[in-house]
């Protein structure tokens, strides 16, 4: 699968089936962050790779206390997109997905949040050419995380990734995305680029 198909094709998925993914796959994913650049070259990702049904249950307890915090707190906006979405405080995948792979950045490296984040986007892409579905999951607080996977405190969990196979009922939307010419300037901000 080439790089631009499968950041065309790749969405975000709340439904898996609990089909047993090879762990060949995992690596591959896991390989695939590992590789992505970050601010002097610090590498700040740590990846906890999580199949423990109990561990599973745990994190989505607390997740969907971490949601409710902020759901309720969040703009009406932002609520109301979340119920046009279907995005609900049961956080069904966080139990059905195989696997949960949790990224935490080391706070104290140069541009850790950014490098982190862009190691995510390297291991959804991998996880899409794999065949697998993703979502990048970030509850309304992560320091749950911290205690219930013993990661240090210098660490920041930024995001749980549930990776499987997508259930049959997971309906691949079409995306809308603004064009380039909405989006891309020319020289200064606002002048059009592309007619």
């Amino acid at each position: 699968m080439g790089i631009l198909y499968a950041m065309k094709s790749r969405r975000s998925v709340r439904e898996y089936k609990r089909e047993v993914v090879p762990l060949k796959k995992i690596f591959e994913i896991l390989d695939a962050g590992r590789y992505a650049p970050s601010g002097a070259n610090q590498q700040p990702w740590r990846y906890i790779v999580i199949d423990s049904e109990e561990l599973k249950w745990r994190i989505r307890r607390e997740a969907e206390k971490a949601d409710k915090k902020f759901h309720e707190s969040a703009p009406y906006w932002l609520q109301r997109w979340f119920k046009d979405q279907g995005i609900t405080l049961e956080k069904l995948f966080l139990t059905e997905a195989p696997f949960l792979i949790v990224v935490a950045g080391f706070t104290k490296a140069p541009y850790w949040l950014e490098s982190t984040w862009i190691s995510i986007a390297y291991m959804t892409l991998a996880a899409q050419s794999e065949g697998l579905a993703t979502l990048t999951y970030t509850p309304g607080s992560t320091s749950f995380l911290n205690d219930i996977l013993d990661i240090p405190r210098e660490y920041c969990p930024v995001a749980i990734i549930p990776v499987g196979y997508p259930s049959e009922a997971q309906k691949m939307r079409k995306r809308t995305r603004k064009s380039l010419k909405e989006i891309t300037f020319y020289n200064k901000y606002g002048r059009g680029f592309i007619k």
